[in-house]
């Protein structure tokens, strides 16, 4: 078995890699700025936000409730999901910080899994999780 990744694999990597960048970018400031967030997911889509679940239409709605909040992202990871029967879809990892209102800067981990779908990226999945009880609170 060889340790070398073939050309086609990396490109697709490198793809998700960009994917990820852009999206995650318009992902934070829709939801920093308190914009529609709603459109981002499918209409079954699925939030699980530190252990609580909401589906469909409650995401936006949630979202949209939370206290005014500043995301600063330290790392972000995507690989292309290789089974065919799943379109074209990317798994994307981001840890970083979040200002929520006027408290101190808390630890995040976000995963989404996204999926084209009529020419725009959506989210299938995704899990909001703040780092707390790992790392406690960040002093910036």
């Amino acid at each position: 078995m060889s340790n070398v990744m073939d050309s086609t694999l990396r490109e697709q990597i490198n793809e998700a890699s960009r994917v990820a960048e852009e999206f995650t970018k318009i992902y934070y400031d829709i939801v920093d700025k308190k914009k529609s967030i709603q459109k981002l997911y499918m209409d079954n889509g699925l939030l699980v936000y530190n252990g609580n679940g909401f589906q469909g239409e409650s995401i936006g709605n949630f979202l949209k409730s939370l206290p005014d909040t500043s995301h600063q992202m330290t790392t972000l990871d995507a690989q292309p999901i290789l089974d065919s029967s799943a379109g074209k879809s990317y798994l994307i990892q981001v840890s970083g910080t979040v200002k929520i209102s006027n408290q101190k800067s808390r630890a995040f981990q976000q995963s989404f899994l996204i999926t084209a779908q009529d020419n725009k990226w959506k989210i299938v999945t995704d899990t909001f999780r703040l780092q707390d009880g790992i790392c406690g609170e960040i002093k910036l």
